[in-house]
């Protein structure tokens, strides 16, 4: 019995070392995913509740968001920690991010929340 505990102990240790399994897990730096955003081109960016937005971030901090409402709406953004800040007149929302395929996945704590695509 204590065999096979150890070798699937090292089964685990070698998926959690391998690149493709701890990718998956681990957020970008929070400067890197500001940089690949911040480029003052839009992005599509799909909200967890099926809403489309466009966001427009520059490297100066400031950027722009239009919905599904009928007014552009000015923004701001900084890099807190191990989160990129999206400020607004709606709030603040802190966000880590994943790569994926066409763009970044945002989290907001364990949830995913939005999904930036071009």
């Amino acid at each position: 019995m204590k065999r096979y505990l150890r070798l699937a102990g090292a089964i685990i240790a070698v998926l959690a070392a391998s690149p493709s399994f701890s990718a998956q897990k681990q957020f970008l730096p929070s400067e890197k995913a500001a940089a690949v955003l911040a480029d003052g081109v839009p992005w599509s960016a799909l909200a967890p509740d099926g809403k489309t937005l466009k966001f427009t971030l520059k490297k100066d901090g400031t950027g722009s968001i239009r919905g599904p409402f009928p007014l552009t709406l000015s923004i701001t953004w900084t890099v807190k920690d191990d989160a990129m800040c999206i400020s607004g007149k709606m709030g603040t929302r802190c966000l880590r991010f994943r790569s994926v395929p066409g763009g970044l996945q945002g989290w907001h704590g364990e949830k995913p929340d939005l999904k930036f695509s071009r």
